[in-house]
This record gives C-alpha cells, structure tokens and sequence, in this order.
C-alpha cells in the first residue's frame, strides 16, 4: 500500500462507545501493535477529522476493514 492510503477502522471503548473512521495505514498498525504489547498507553490516531488520541487500555475492540468489504456495485 501507498504512504497516501487510509483504511476504515471501528474502535470500541469500555463503556460501549464505538468510532468509526479512515485512519493512515501507519496508525492502524501502531494502535494494533499497541493492543497487543506493552507499548504506549495512548496512541494518536491521524484520522480525516484531525487527531484521536486513544487510550489504549479503554479500548474493548478494534476492527480493520478490507478495501473488498466495500457496500455497492461493481462495473461487470
């Protein structure tokens, strides 16, 4: 993937907030890392809507999307 490219997560918190956004690739992969060692406690998500600083202990889920999971029609 390209530098440019962003990919749709879904971020759930304790408490049953949830965010739902485009995010760099690079972000992604930190907030993920980050979820699975014991890395930082907040990361910064650099998403469309500007920065998300997200405390990663709050975090319940995180889901990534495939570019394929897209909703629409497709040229035959």
């Amino acid at each position: 993937m390209a530098s440019g490219d962003r990919v749709r997560v879904e971020v759930g918190f304790q408490g049953g907030q949830v965010i739902g956004t485009f995010v760099s690739q690079e972000s992604a992969d930190q907030l993920e890392r980050a979820l699975h060692e014991d890395g930082p406690r907040v990361v910064v998500l650099d998403t469309d809507e500007g920065p998300y600083h997200v405390v990663v202990p709050e975090v319940a889920y995180l889901r990534r999307f495939n570019r394929s999971s897209h909703v629409g029609f497709t040229a035959a």
